[in-house]
């Protein structure tokens, strides 16, 4: 699959204590200067697609070697202790010298090798430790060797990333032979592994011109945006006045169901196509206010490399690709941004922000297109401004009701949260509802910058050949089944979310038929002009369509003394069932006759069996994912601040 890799342009997080602001870290030949709005590409697109993941396929019969008494096996190795991404966790190919591996691998043209060799150090710290010697040989011949050793000099406390060139070999079946030895007698410093052990393709593409026979996609995704609050979707008021009239240019999806009630996992499905279980992004096991051990391999917040995204097919096919987050888990970090040839991160501005505004997710975007409007696009736009605390501009903010609390009348929703999560007392009707109005004020901004983004596409002459998707990865709640925030529940509130598509190659209409979010990425592709993979679990929402069962999950759920506990939910348009596996409960709700799902119908009738034995078929057919194959180090302390851990 490709890789952004070296061709990606990243504004590094580092605003968490010192609030030091923007860092730029330019990479390879995409360069990106906010200062003056300047990006510069290179003439063709270059990638990287993995044929084989040699640690996620390990297999006993590739040892020739080993020690019998430490066997080769996978595991978690993080080099560093400290929060660093060159010395973090990853999962490994465990080799205590003396060990030898042997692989039969065919070489694809463009072909290469790459892995990473580390070690954790020993706790004794003992400095006359004994270091260890890494090989690599290929049809007998040496062609690469490191020793590393922890103990002796903190600059080997880190993971150190090799490429071999198979060019030369293409076409040709190879024996590749990786070994650890000691490098001299005495203790061993560590323990060794192998990451990142890939054979893969390299190749460029030239890039598609734009044109009205190839329109560009422009995929917007506001992080917690509920359906409800918008005009389309029958908001009492009208927050939302920009994109109802785009949803009258194009198709608004009435029933448009989230596969989970939080980011990561959403946005993963919506970027793959797969179901979180599928992509393996389901999200931490570690217990709420406790960081995850290093050997805690049941991590799930990574991307597997062996997944491919919507943005990696585009490349392939020589779309240009382009990405603004301003949520801190979603980008390299994760690897989801991965197929993005130009990644940019925009942090906020701590203590008075804590992300980028649509505003400056929009200047940043229009400021790359202007650069290359004669090229065709895939961008996708990540923003927060809906998300708690709610800060809306003063013109969107409500008057606070006398009498409440300092932080509520400010929006900060994280602490209350926390003290409903722990059994405290729910907020009061008047706090609620001042939250509530808060949100709102969010929505309408972000419904503002949703027009100058359009104004600026129909400035640079782009509107007119460029289709826009405008989604969210999950809703939010005010207290409407006791709790505050998103990620613990699975009710409407959380996972009914819009879905927008409008442009040149969308008719006009609305669709009742239930969809998800496994949808956008078959979607996304047909806009392109691409076949999806075959293995995808949605459809294009460009066709004919029926309803579907819809499933959706959370790890996040609330379990006794605050435990973690996993919900499932299957929703059809009329039904909903929530069961809680670990506590044996579900719950039934009649979404026609009770939306508000009050009313718990589940007993021994024919409609609770019928949807117990439809997501019982659904958990037999898909099963739990892999341990993540890496770990962003700084995970932890992002849920933090988004208010996932307390």
């Amino acid at each position: 699959m490709a890789r952004s890799g070296r061709f990606r342009a990243t504004l590094a997080h580092v605003v968490q204590a010192l609030a030091l602001g923007l860092v730029l870290v330019a990479l390879g030949a995409v360069v990106w200067r906010e200062a003056h709005g300047g990006f510069r590409l290179p003439e063709r697109l270059r990638m990287e697609e993995v044929q084989q993941d040699i640690v996620a396929t390990f297999a006993p019969s590739t040892v020739v070697e080993q020690d019998v008494e430490a066997p080769v096996h996978v595991a978690g190795i993080q080099p560093s202790p400290y929060l660093d991404g060159a010395g973090s966790y990853r999962r490994s190919l465990v080799t205590s010298p003396p060990a030898t591996l042997r692989y039969r691998l065919q070489v694809p043209e463009g072909g290469v090798l790459r892995l990473s060799v580390g070690v954790a150090q020993d706790e004794t710290q003992d400095r006359s430790a004994a270091g260890i010697r890494f090989a690599v040989r290929i049809d007998g011949r040496r062609v690469f060797a490191r020793v590393v050793n922890p103990a002796r000099t903190r600059h080997d406390r880190r993971w150190f990333d090799t490429r071999i060139d198979l060019n030369d070999l293409a076409g040709r079946a190879i024996d590749v032979e990786l070994t650890t030895r000691a490098a001299e007698g005495g203790p061993l410093s560590g323990t060794a592994g192998w990451s990142k052990v890939h054979l893969v393709r390299e190749t460029s593409e030239g890039r598609q011109p734009a044109g009205d026979d190839r329109p560009s996609l422009l995929v917007l995704l506001v992080d917690t945006l509920r359906a409800d609050r918008l005009g389309a979707y029958g908001a009492p008021s009208d927050p939302s006045p920009t994109l109802d009239a785009l949803g009258r240019r194009g198709l608004v999806f009435k029933q448009a169901i989230a596969q989970a009630s939080w980011t990561m996992p959403s946005v993963a499905t919506v970027l793959t196509g797969l179901y979180p279980r599928q992509h393996g992004v389901v999200g931490g096991s570690w217990k709420w206010g406790q960081p995850p051990g290093v050997d805690a391999d049941a991590d799930w917040a990574f991307l597997p490399d062996t997944v491919s995204t919507f943005a990696e097919q585009a490349q392939r096919a020589g779309i240009t690709t382009f990405a603004v987050s301003t949520n801190s888990t979603i980008g390299p970090g994760t690897n989801l941004a991965r197929g993005f040839e130009t990644f940019v991160e925009l942090p906020g501005s701590p203590p008075h922000t804590l992300w980028a505004s649509a505003e400056r997710v929009n200047d940043t975007f229009l400021a790359w297109l202007a650069e290359n409007r004669g090229r065709r696009f895939l961008a996708y736009l990540h923003y927060m401004d809906v998300h708690g605390p709610y800060a809306p501009p003063a013109r969107f903010r409500p008057t606070p009701p006398p009498n409440i609390r300092g932080a509520i009348a400010k929006g900060m929703v994280h602490q209350p949260k926390a003290v409903i999560r722990q059994g405290g007392r729910p907020l009061p009707d008047a706090e609620v509802d001042h939250l509530s109005r808060l949100y709102d004020g969010d929505v309408r901004y972000w419904d503002e910058q949703l027009a100058r983004l359009l104004g600026g596409l129909q400035d640079l002459g782009v509107l007119a050949s460029t289709n826009i998707l405008v989604t969210a990865d999950h809703g939010e709640e005010f207290q409407e089944h006791g709790r505050l925030g998103h990620g613990s529940q699975l009710y409407d509130e959380l996972i009914r979310v819009p879905l927008v598509l409008a442009g040149p190659s969308v008719r006009r209409g609305t669709v009742d038929a239930q969809v998800e979010g496994i949808d956008v990425a078959p979607t996304v592709l047909a806009l392109l002009g691409l076949a999806p993979p075959r293995d995808l679990p949605g459809r294009n929402l460009l066709g004919e369509l029926d309803s579907r069962a819809a499933v959706s999950e959370t790890r996040f759920g609330v379990g006794p003394e605050r435990s973690n506990v996993e919900l499932l939910s299957v929703r059809t348009p009329d039904r909903k069932l929530i069961h809680a596996p670990a506590l044996g409960t579900f719950e039934l709700y009649d979404l026609v006759r009770d939306p508000a799902e009050r009313n718990n119908r589940y007993g021994d009738d024919a409609e609770s069996r019928a949807l117990t034995a439809e997501l019982e078929r659904w958990r037999s057919a898909i099963p739990p994912p892999s341990p993540a194959p890496e770990r962003d180090p700084r995970l932890f302390e992002k849920l933090r601040a988004l208010g996932y851990v307390e």
